[in-house]
């Protein structure tokens, strides 16, 4: 999966904090994020989350994202 880290960072800094895990989920889908993302955001925990680094800290360990690198393709057509 290829989402670019600068697109992540700037559509997590657009929240407002602290967010809960259906408020990330419905403004993923209302920005029309990758499916792929909505995905791994489907699948965090049902918790509130206060700042865009414990989101990324949380999606990175679900899988094998490494640094969050090769993170392109974040925002669906």
């Amino acid at each position: 999966m290829n989402i670019d880290p600068q697109l992540l960072d700037q559509a997590l800094g657009m929240l407002p904090y602290p967010v809960g895990k259906q408020q990330l989920v419905q403004l993923a889908e209302q920005f029309n994020l990758n499916p792929q993302i909505v995905g791994l955001i489907n699948n965090l925990p049902d918790q509130q989350f206060n700042s865009p680094e414990e989101i990324k800290s949380m999606i990175n360990g679900l899988g094998n994202l490494g640094s969050l690198g090769n993170l392109g393709g974040l925002f669906g057509s």
